[in-house]
């Protein structure tokens, strides 16, 4: 089950897809704590490691109530091996299709680096042109799997919905627009969303830079190339981000300070995740467990009760509300209810994110 149709079942997936010698497999083990190999060229297996989700509110509730367990929100992280079989330049294989239908986004590493020693297998390093390519690539391969689609309902004579659908997204694509651009109303969408076609999903850009561009202007032009494509662009430093994620917890953040990197790299890339996806987290909080949800911006309470258990959701009577900063101000649940900062909302309230909340239900 995607998340993306009902979040909170689910763990978030997110595809890592780049050329050959992007140093993608790099960037997973830095995101990711794992320990791939690199530099495994042509390789069909994918790497697959899910981590928990930073939130410092976790941390500081699980320190007020002593929970006997507390549940971050999850990221899968699915590093698909290039296809390099005959020197052809291509991303996505069969294999590699399977693995990111259900994937609820992609990211697309992008080379942005000089090394000698690693030449790219298209001769130069060419961020904008590996961008162009593989947007071409994703196009490509949906055309493919709707022009199919579309042929047989018409040889079989099956007009309706369906077959509309699918000759909007291949006039589309013809067009030379990714179907990420393509506007379908809640029908349309429902009836494409068994293909799991890539170029509809969300696309992030990494930029994987070498150490001597960090903190420059758009060395590569790839900032401007996200601008004009209305895409999400996250910079890093891959060999120099791996290299901190192997020191101790306790030194990464000193490390970090003195390179200038920044917030650490996974709470940045997640973060920047969440807000393409247009996610948010609640949070559940008590002696059993403290917990974060994750759920879609503008979900109503009753919804976001189904996202713990569809019991919750179909017995909802009330929902106790406080958002978290207001908690931490007061600095106790007693002290909220006081000065007026818990609240009893209905079905139809829409959750912010990082309300705690108590549901109320009987089935």
């Amino acid at each position: 089950m995607n998340i993306l149709d009902q979040w909170g079942y689910g763990t978030m997936k997110i595809g890592i897809i780049g050329f050959p010698r992007s140093g993608k497999t790099t960037i997973f083990n830095a995101l990711s704590g794992a320990h791939a190999a690199v530099g495994a060229f042509g390789s069909r297996d994918a790497n697959v490691a899910v981590i928990k989700v930073p939130d410092a509110r976790v941390d500081r509730l699980a320190e007020i109530h002593k929970p006997r367990k507390k549940t971050y929100a999850e990221v899968q992280f699915i590093d698909v091996a290039p296809n390099e079989a005959a020197g052809e330049q291509k991303v996505i294989d069969s294999g590699a299709l399977a693995l990111l239908k259900n994937a609820d986004a992609l990211v697309h590493v992008v080379r942005a680096f000089e090394n000698e020693d690693v030449l790219h297998p298209a001769g130069s390093v060419d961020p904008v042109r590996d961008c162009r390519s593989l947007e071409q690539e994703l196009q490509l391969g949906d055309f493919i799997v709707i022009d199919k689609r579309a042929e047989r309902l018409e040889k079989e004579h099956r007009k309706g919905a369906e077959l509309d659908v699918l000759k909007r997204c291949r006039d589309h694509i013809e067009g030379g627009r990714s179907l990420r651009t393509l506007d379908l109303s809640p029908q349309e969408e429902a009836e494409v969303a068994g293909f799991g076609l890539l170029s509809r999903k969300p696309l992030m850009l990494l930029g994987n830079y070498g150490e001597g561009q960090i903190g420059k202007p758009d060395p590569s032009g790839l900032a401007s190339y996200a601008r004009e494509a209305n895409q999400t662009l996250v910079e890093l430093c891959g060999k120099m981000e791996l290299e901190v994620a192997e020191l101790p917890e306790e030194e990464r953040q000193a490390f970090r300070d003195d390179l200038g990197l920044g917030e650490e790299s996974r709470a940045h890339f997640i973060h920047a995740a969440y807000d393409m996806l247009g996610l948010m987290s609640f949070l559940t909080a008590g002696e059993p467990e403290v917990r974060a949800w994750t759920i879609r911006k503008n979900t109503r309470a009753v919804d976001a009760a189904g996202v713990i258990h569809s019991d919750i959701q179909r017995g909802f009577i009330r929902a106790e509300i406080v958002n978290y900063d207001d908690f931490i101000a007061a600095g106790s649940m007693a002290k909220a209810k006081e000065q007026g900062h818990v609240r009893l909302e209905g079905k139809d309230y829409i959750m912010r994110d990082g309300d705690i909340v108590l549901f109320r239900f009987n089935v």
